[in-house]
């Protein structure tokens, strides 16, 4: 509550200023917003600077309040961090601006040290304004870096123009236009910093309420920490607002190494990548995602309603995080959001790869329709654990141990508050002509005893539309393919990321993986 409202602050701000640009000269009888500076309604002798002062001093309380409130808003995003920082140190700057003389002050050679330190000061603040406008481009989506970068061009441009004349004020000479360029220059800062707030008020719009309880909260994240120690390799992680909420990014891996993005299974986590992650992490950039609307460490704002949605979110969150162009892999649910990515946005994906996709290809079996049920409507360790070992995952000696992510999805099925609109979006069939259509390199793989679809059936159809694919049964597996048979799985899915293209998947299209 106390970080929405210190953003709703830097609405506050940019609206008071507008309002004291409107007010303040209409007590300066033959004052001309048009042909003068805002800097003179605040110059030494101006019957209206003590009014400025007085308004500018709770703009600044304002603007302090945003940078908080911006900063509170960051997490781990660094970008977001510092641009809080550097708009509270830009209104600190602003509570120690020198005055400057009039104009015929100016003119008569009147001016003195404060001149010097209020041309100095403006110079200060215009680099801070940069910073802050650069930053917020880093820290956001591709829409906001692009707008940011033209507020940069029009600040920079009404800039100039209002330098141009800044010499004949000093000679008290007419400048029928400064105040023109100055004030659009202002309104398009001040628009910037509305967009910003209202970004990422709807990006955290509903932080209070992602989960039931705060106890439930607090028993999630504590199992969430707890499955992470399972986690093989140094890892960061990262909160990148987009317009869905604030999406939770698990990186792992070499920096300048080829970016590999992760979506995890329904209501699983991005802990189930703990098996995975060390193979993956070793030639390549990992980014587990926590699936926006599911349990985890992402925190919805906008629900996603449909397919289009879940697209756009993962296309923002890549900007967020500045890949232009990914190998993906998507394990059930997750294979089916990247096989829904990789049709709507194809040129971002270089190749995909789709680990016992839930959907998409074949009808969903019915059990799983009923078991799933049950578990949802009644969420206890029991039915989560009959519907896991439906799935396959049986505990056995010298097998990866999966119960920290039964745990969380347990406790995520309990606590964890899923916006309805986004409950509703269930895995569908693609089309024919939308897989016939498919231009990304596929690999397809499926456990050779998988039950929420008949495996053979799934692949067949898959082989007969996609032009480029892959598809192949991991023997001795289910649905946990990704546990029981994880370097088997690994193994294959890095030997086709490093194949080169071919055009010919003939030879692949009816083997085993051994």
């Amino acid at each position: 509550m106390l970080r929405r409202a210190l953003l709703v602050c830097g609405i506050l701000s940019s609206l008071l200023y507008v309002a004291m640009n409107v007010v303040v000269p209409m007590q300066w009888e033959g004052y001309s917003s048009a042909s003068q500076t805002v800097s003179e309604l605040s110059a030494i002798g101006a019957p209206t600077r003590p009014l400025w002062v007085a308004l500018a001093m709770v703009y600044t309380a304002l603007m302090i309040a945003f940078g908080w409130g911006v900063w509170a808003s960051a997490g781990r995003n660094r970008p977001l961090r510092v641009m809080g920082g550097v708009i509270v140190a830009n209104a600190l700057v602003g509570l120690a601006w020198p005055p400057m003389h009039s104009r015929e002050v100016l003119a008569a050679g009147g001016g003195s040290l404060t001149d010097t330190l209020h041309i100095a000061w403006a110079i200060v603040t215009n680099i801070l304004f940069m910073l802050e406008i650069g930053f917020g481009a880093t820290a956001l989506g591709k829409r906001f870096r692009l707008y940011s970068i033209a507020t940069l061009v029009l600040l920079v441009a009404f800039g100039t123009l209002t330098g141009i004349d800044a010499p004949r004020l000093q000679a008290d000479l007419p400048t029928p236009w400064i105040g023109v360029w100055e004030r659009i220059g202002i309104g398009v800062f001040m628009l910037w910093v509305v967009v910003l707030a209202t970004a990422l008020l709807r990006a955290r719009s509903m932080a209070g309420t992602t989960f039931k309880t705060p106890e439930g909260e607090a028993a999630f994240l504590a199992a969430y920490d707890a499955a992470m120690k399972s986690w093989p390799v140094p890892y960061e992680e990262l909160a990148i607002p987009t317009r869905f909420g604030m999406t939770h990014v698990i990186v792992s891996g070499p920096k300048d190494a080829r970016p590999l993005v992760l979506l995890h299974g329904y209501m699983a986590t991005s802990a189930m990548w703990s098996p995975n992650v060390a193979d993956f992490s070793k030639d390549y950039r990992v980014y587990a995602i926590d699936v926006m609307g599911q349990p985890g460490k992402s925190i919805p704002g906008e629900p996603i309603r449909n397919e289009q949605d879940y697209a756009a979110w993962l296309s923002t969150t890549l900007d967020g995080l500045h890949l232009d162009r990914i190998d993906l892999v998507g394990m059930s649910y997750g294979g089916w959001l990247a096989l829904n990515f990789a049709i709507a946005a194809p040129e971002r994906v270089r190749r995909l790869v789709l680990l016992s996709p839930g959907g998409g290809f074949h009808p969903m079996a019915g059990q799983f329709s009923l078991r799933g049920m049950l578990m949802f409507l009644f969420p206890t360790r029991w039915t989560v654990n009959s519907f896991m070992r439906w799935l396959g995952f049986k505990e056995s000696p010298n097998e990866t141990d999966a119960r920290p992510v039964l745990d969380l999805m347990y406790l995520g099925l309990k606590h964890f508050r899923v916006p309805q609109e986004t409950l509703r979006v269930t895995p569908t069939l693609f089309s024919d002509d939308q897989l016939r259509a498919m231009r990304v390199p596929t690999l397809l793989l499926m456990g050779d005893h998988e039950v929420i679809c008949d495996p053979a059936a799934a692949l067949a159809r898959a082989r007969q539309l996609f032009p480029d694919l892959q598809a192949e049964l991991v023997p001795r597996s289910s649905h946990d393919m990704c546990f029981r048979q994880h370097s088997v799985v690994d193994a294959r899915v890095l030997e086709f990321l490093s194949r080169a293209p071919t055009g010919d998947q003939s030879k692949s299209r009816e083997r085993f993986v051994a």
